[in-house]
């Protein structure tokens, strides 16, 4: 119970993480390579602290990671982490199909209903 419990408020952070635009944005930027905060932060409009808020919330989603870089041990790169995006498409998908299906049973059942109303088809006569 308590393992389904952090499974879903894990689900709940990443969630939250992509509703914001910026952080999508960011997403997207990092898919071409890992990035410092710096670099990361250069096309947006923003204060610092407002792009280390937003790293915070992608970074507790597991969406993204800092890793030191080798250049100098002391500054930091985000790279891209998939494991969470992964768990939440699976859940999307998940709950995808279980919508398709449940539709396409409520069609098939209203054909039917439709089908047994009307009755057999009368011919014209001429």
């Amino acid at each position: 119970m308590v393992e389904l419990y952090k499974k879903e408020q894990k689900l709940d952070r990443v969630f939250a993480a992509l509703a914001d635009h910026s952080r999508r944005q960011m997403l997207a930027s990092l898919r071409k390579r890992p990035l410092t905060i710096s670099e990361l932060a250069e096309p947006f409009s923003m204060s610092f602290a407002g792009v280390a808020k937003h790293i915070e919330v992608l970074t507790e989603a597991g969406l993204i990671r800092k890793t030191r870089a080798p250049e100098d041990g002391r500054s930091f790169r985000l790279e891209l982490q998939n494991q969470s995006l992964s768990e939440a498409s699976s859940w999307l998908a998940y709950h995808q199909e279980f919508w398709t299906n449940k539709l396409d049973r409520l069609e098939t059942f209203i054909e039917e209903q439709d089908n047994d109303h009307r009755g057999p088809k009368s011919r014209k006569k001429n």
